[in-house]
């Protein structure tokens, strides 16, 4: 098992968003997921052949979450201001298509206090410092 728990399972359908070059999109499509790999920048041509990825080319926050379907998984490591992906996640919340949550909080400058509470705060989600982040947190959301 993974530290959440669990993890995607063959067949369940992954959103990952600021997916390029693709190391998400990679991992789940070995783990037999369906991924929706979107960013504007291409995929790295190794990964983009892979069986199960779907690539869209397009800005993480101008996709409708409404028009994405429903959705297992939703990764994130976009690079952003932390209240930006903030207002990303609380829209696909808002939404309810998606049941789970993997997101990278990147601080650039300062840390972010305020916003790394405002993701503290929903409900039944977790944040962690990892091993590997470096100004970054990781915040889960497992439904």
């Amino acid at each position: 098992m993974t530290l959440i728990g669990r993890h995607p399972e063959p067949g369940e359908t992954c959103i990952d968003l600021g997916a390029s070059p693709g190391g998400w999109s990679w991992a789940l499509s070995k783990m037999g997921a369906h991924v929706i790999s979107v960013d504007k920048a291409a995929l790295a041509p190794e990964v983009a052949r892979m069986p199960g990825i779907e690539y869209r080319c397009e800005s993480a926050f101008a996709l409708d979450p409404r028009t994405a379907g429903p959705i297992d998984w939703l990764f994130s490591d976009v690079v952003c201001y932390p209240p930006r992906l903030l207002a990303l996640v609380e829209r696909w919340l808002a939404v309810g298509t998606c049941r789970n949550f993997v997101c990278t909080i990147k601080f650039q400058g300062g840390t972010d206090h305020d916003t790394a509470r405002s993701f503290a705060a929903i409900p039944g989600s977790q944040l962690r410092y990892l091993f590997h982040n470096k100004h970054e947190l990781t915040w889960t959301k497992i439904g």
